[in-house]
């Protein structure tokens, strides 16, 4: 039985607060004063900091579609469905769900963000959440 469900969208906050980040990184790797010796390792951290931002973008693109909460603390998403282990950590922004695959072994992380879905569906979810301990959401 569905006890909850959204439609999920690219969160914009998300994008906008990893390309603050990783340019806020990318930024102090530039102005920091280097010897011309080290040339080579502020170029290798600058790239490291470009293709994790670049994967950062892909991952948040990624995590849209629907998303059904299930009974028993179950979550259907991405053609699959996952346990929730433990209590869901939240903020007023988002909450992140330690997911278990039910047919696999797989952990995952998953963020929700709050601006990923509508303001009626995020305070349903946060109030189904808190009021059921892990395990006991029916």
């Amino acid at each position: 039985m569905v006890l909850w469900q959204s439609d999920l969208r690219v969160s914009w906050r998300s994008q906008w607060l990893s390309l603050l980040l990783h340019g806020v990184v990318a930024a102090i790797i530039l102005l920091m004063p280097w010897p011309l010796s080290y040339t080579p390792l502020w170029l290798l951290l600058l790239s490291l900091v470009v293709f994790d931002c670049v994967r950062s973008q892909r991952r948040i693109n990624a995590r849209h579609g629907e998303i059904k909460l299930l009974m028993d603390s179950r979550l259907r998403w991405q053609g699959k469905e996952w346990a929730i282990v433990g209590q869901p950590w939240m903020l007023r922004s988002g909450m992140m769900l330690r997911l278990r695959g039910i047919e696999e072994p797989k952990r995952q992380h998953l963020w929700l963000a709050s601006d990923s879905m509508d303001a009626r569906e995020w305070r349903d979810l946060r109030r189904m959440l808190l009021a059921s301990p892990p395990g006991a959401v029916e």
